[in-house]
């Protein structure tokens, strides 16, 4: 809490003399004085004529001085292997119209690695929950076999601290060739069978296997780009808003909160500033001539908890709301916390 103790005016003491002693400026002493005075003289002129006492701050911070420790109490634009706990609780809720809500819980382990030139992160997910409880059905449980086949995937992560491109995709594709005739004694069928080569094409294909992982909104709220816990102004970027299409732009503005004891709060707040139907964006595609009666609305709200004392993230959870003719066609949710 800001002190202070009260001066009696002297005939030289001047506002820009007494400001000068303790080191802040005109404006922010007149303020502190007038905000705590009370029914003390109000200073509204530098040389304080007819002003017999005034407030001096014993702990005071400047405008400049509390935004550089603001700064300071957020990550750094530059990624650090701290930024990242080992493991997170993630939860995922799909909203629909017309349909019943879902929601998916897992858990994701993350190895951060130095490899001299950059640094790669190494993920896994695993416990899954369906709606509460473990996904039994065949098609499921072959998918949750076959991404558990590629655990970890390792990607490259930018100096901003986003995933970049895929790391040493050859071992990915090898892990699950090498594992897949045991997939495929347990998962017997042709159905099995014909998902298995789908699954061995996806992963063969680096561009789509990366632009598939990239697009799934639990990794872009892992892996932000730290610059946004620096940014004053409002800025553009691509988003993907579904993973099987393509990323949209979205103008986009931050601010910060600082209330917390130990940790700081970046929101961040996104509206589409491109034209994009909802056919496009469920095809993947762009579409001549589109139908301007079915372009969509869509908005990203994004929050993010980082302690304060290391920078390192500790909790985070984003919505993307998309409407089309005017009604809430889907909303997706990501919850993550440390474990």
């Amino acid at each position: 809490m800001t002190t202070h103790f009260i001066k009696h005016i002297r005939p030289q003491d001047s506002l820009s003399s007494l400001a000068s002693r303790i080191g802040i400026t005109e404006e922010e002493l007149k303020i502190f004085h007038n905000r705590n005075c009370g029914k003390m003289d109000r200073i509204w002129f530098g040389n304080l004529t007819g002003v017999e006492f005034i407030l001096i701050p014993t702990l005071y911070l400047s405008e400049q001085k509390l935004k550089i420790l603001q700064e300071n109490m957020l990550p750094p634009a530059v990624y650090f292997p701290g930024f990242h706990a080992p493991e997170y609780l993630v939860s995922e809720t799909f909203k629909e119209s017309r349909q019943e809500n879902s929601e998916c819980k897992y858990t994701v382990q993350l190895t951060v690695r130095n490899n001299g030139d950059g640094f790669t992160a190494e993920l896994s997910a695993e416990d899954f929950r369906l709606n509460g409880a473990v996904p039994e059905d065949k098609v499921s449980s072959l998918s949750l076999d076959c991404m558990k086949s590629i655990s970890p995937v390792s990607f490259r992560l930018s100096a901003g601290g986003n995933v970049a491109s895929c790391s040493a995709h050859q071992n990915t594709v090898e892990k699950f060739r090498s594992k897949r005739k045991h997939l495929e004694d347990f998962h017997t069928g042709e159905l099995s069978e014909k998902y298995l080569d789908t699954f061995d094409d996806a992963v063969s294909d680096e561009p789509y296997f990366f632009r598939r992982m990239h697009s799934c909104l639990w990794i872009r709220l892992l892996f932000p780009d730290l610059k946004w816990f620096h940014q004053q102004a409002g800025w553009k970027e691509e988003f993907f808003i579904h993973s099987h299409s393509f990323p949209l732009l979205f103008h986009f503005h931050a601010d910060y909160s600082f209330e917390d004891a130990d940790c700081a709060e970046t929101r961040i707040t996104g509206i589409l500033s491109e034209s994009c139907s909802l056919r496009e964006l469920l095809k993947g595609t762009r579409i001549e001539e589109e139908d301007p009666e079915d372009l969509i609305h869509a908005e990203i709200q994004i929050r993010y908890f980082t302690y304060k004392a290391t920078g390192q993230l500790y909790e985070a959870e984003s919505c993307v709301s998309l409407w089309h003719q005017d009604r809430l066609f889907q909303k997706h949710l990501v919850y993550l916390t440390q474990k």
